[in-house]
């Protein structure tokens, strides 16, 4: 089993709560057809966009009720549109994300459309449709959506981590990185064309990933959100 919140793989298959993240673990396992945890397992060990995008296309017309294609076909985002000529970190899925961090580089045009997509996406509605808790599957998403961010836009950045070719001045990326999660976070909480549960479950979701990823560690983070009277999600 994996933890819905961080997706880590669970070491105690009975557990009540993730070890990693502190998250309740649903208790209720969802029936995956071998022929699709085959398929799933096959999708992972491929590495080209392009054809991982024909696979899942293919796997949709057969199982066209599996939520589990339904998902990689979300977060596979335009991943298979990336070219060599052109840089465009767009084409990632988690990328959406940047306008919590960078608001000033976007448009209130362009985030409306981000924000749109973030939450109302096709391939989104798709899933929901398909999961038996549509709060659970939000909260998984953009669990997984925080997680994939922070791996590819904070944590490899040598900007955000301080990094000179290749080292780091200080290696606690939880106190490194603790200002552009705290800038994100209050960005989350100050949009106000996001209504109460989509609020609620980006800024909790965004805060666990963080503090997961940067070694489980929150104190920094929870300072500053303390600074800015922000709530401190519990963990």
């Amino acid at each position: 089993m994996q933890c819905m919140m961080c997706h880590r793989e669970l070491p105690v298959a009975d557990a009540a709560f993730c070890p990693y993240c502190g998250a309740a673990v649903q208790t209720q396992k969802r029936k995956v057809p071998e022929t699709v945890r085959q398929l799933l397992s096959a999708l992972e060990k491929q590495k080209d966009p392009v054809k991982k995008h024909a696979m899942l296309l293919e796997a949709e017309k057969e199982y066209p009720d599996s939520l589990e294609i339904a998902e990689e076909i979300l977060f596979l985002g335009r991943l298979y549109e990336r070219s060599a000529k052109k840089l465009d970190y767009s084409v990632i899925k988690s990328y959406l994300l940047h306008m919590y961090l960078t608001p000033e580089n976007f448009s209130p045009e362009r985030r409306t459309e981000m924000r749109e997509e973030l939450f109302h996406h096709p391939h989104l509605m798709r899933c929901l449709a398909l999961s038996e808790d549509e709060t659970a599957f939000l909260r998984r998403y953009l669990g997984r959506l925080s997680t994939e961010f922070i791996t590819i836009f904070l944590l490899s950045s040598t900007y955000y981590t301080r990094s000179f070719f290749g080292f780091r001045l200080d290696t606690r990326m939880g106190r490194v990185l603790a200002e552009p999660a705290c800038t994100m976070l209050c960005a989350i909480r100050a949009d106000e064309a996001l209504d109460m549960q989509q609020h609620e479950l980006l800024y909790h979701a965004f805060y666990r990933a963080f503090v997961t990823e940067t070694g489980g560690e929150s104190r920094w983070v929870d300072e500053l959100l303390e600074k800015r009277n922000l709530p401190v999600p519990a963990r």
